[in-house]
C-alpha cells in the first residue's frame, strides 16, 4: 500500500484560465485569466481537509502526462514542495508564506517511479519554479522560492495543517487476526498499516492488547469466533477514494470476501 492522498483538481494543465473552487456554494468559479501566452504547465489543485496560513485549503501541483479537469479528484503520492513566501499584496512589503506541493498521480504511467522531487529532471524542477515566479510578479507581487523539501518533511507540513482542523470522522478499521487455517498473519501486515495511518492521519489507535471477538452463525459449522483488532483514527473529512481503495487493498490482503471499516460522526465534548 502507497502512501496516498486525494488532491482536488481546480485548474487543469494547459489552461489560460485559473479556477478556484468556492466552498459557500460547492462549485468551481472563474478567478482570473491569465496573460496572453501563460498557462498552467501541469494541473493545479488543493487538498481537501487542510488549512494552510491564508485561511485557505493547501496548494499542489500535480506532475503528470495528462490534464484532468476542474473538480476532479485523484489519488496522488507526494513527492516534496517547494517552501515559498510571496507578497501579501501588490506592493506590499508584508511577506506571507504560502508553500507549494508536488505530487504525482497513483494513475501516472511515465511518473510511477517518481518518490522524490530529484526523480524530476532538472530542468523541469527549474520551470516549475519560474512558473510560480512568473505567475506572482504578473500580479505585481514577489516571490522568493526558500527551498526544496523532500516529501517526507512534506507529509509533516500536511499534517501539521490538517490538525488545524476540527476532527469530527471517527474511522474503525477491524482486521481478522487469523486467516481460515487459523494461522496468524504476519505483523509486519499490521505494522504497515499503522505506519500508513500515522503518516496520512497524524495518529492512530490500535487495539492490540485486548482483541474483541467477532461471533456470526454459520448454517453448516454452528457460531464461528473471530479474533478482531482494531484501528481507529479520526479525521475531518471523509475521503471515499482512500478509503475504498484501502478497504479493497485490505481485503485483497487479509483474504477477505467483505472487509469492515466503519465512520461516524462524533460530538466532541
Amino acid at each position: 500500500m502507497m502512501d496516498t492522498i486525494s488532491v482536488i483538481i481546480e485548474t487543469p494543465a494547459g489552461s489560460a484560465q485559473k479556477y478556484t473552487y468556492d466552498p459557500v456554494n460547492g462549485r468551481m468559479k472563474l478567478k482570473k485569466i491569465l496573460p496572453a501566452g501563460m498557462a498552467f504547465p501541469f494541473d493545479f489543485g488543493f487538498f481537501p481537509g487542510t488549512k494552510g496560513d491564508d485561511g485557505d485549503p493547501l496548494d499542489v501541483l500535480i506532475i503528470s502526462e495528462f490534464s484532468t479537469f476542474p473538480g476532479c479528484s485523484m489519488e496522488c503520492r507526494i513527492i516534496g514542495a517547494l517552501v515559498i513566501h510571496q507578497s501579501e499584496s501588490a506592493n506590499s512589503n508584508k511577506m506571507i508564506r504560502n508553500d507549494r506541493f508536488i505530487a504525482v498521480p497513483v494513475a501516472s504511467l511515465v511518473y510511477q517511479k517518481a518518490n522524490k522531487l530529484m526523480d524530476l529532471p532538472k530542468e523541469l524542477r527549474t520551470q516549475l519554479e519560474a512558473f510560480f515566479t512568473n505567475y506572482i510578479e504578473q500580479e505585481g507581487k514577489r516571490l522568493t522560492v526558500e527551498k526544496r523539501i523532500s516529501a517526507k518533511e512534506a507529509w509533516k507540513l500536511i499534517h501539521r495543517f490538517q490538525d488545524r482542523l476540527d476532527k469530527t470522522l471517527l474511522f474503525e478499521i477491524f482486521l481478522p487476526l487469523r486467516d481460515n487455517k487459523n494461522s496468524a498473519f504476519p505483523q509486519h501486515y499490521f505494522d504497515d498499516l499503522r505506519q500508513l495511518l500515522v503518516r496520512k492521519f497524524g495518529g492512530v489507535t490500535v487495539y492490540q492488547r485486548s482483541p474483541v471477538a467477532g461471533i456470526w452463525d454459520n448454517p453448516e459449522t454452528g457460531h464461528e469466533q473471530d479474533e478482531l483488532m482494531i484501528y481507529e483514527v479520526m479525521s475531518s473529512t471523509g475521503d471515499e477514494i482512500f478509503w475504498k481503495q484501502l478497504k479493497a487493498d485490505l481485503a485483497n490482503q487479509f483474504k477477505q470476501d467483505e472487509l469492515l471499516i466503519r465512520s461516524s460522526r462524533l460530538n466532541i465534548i
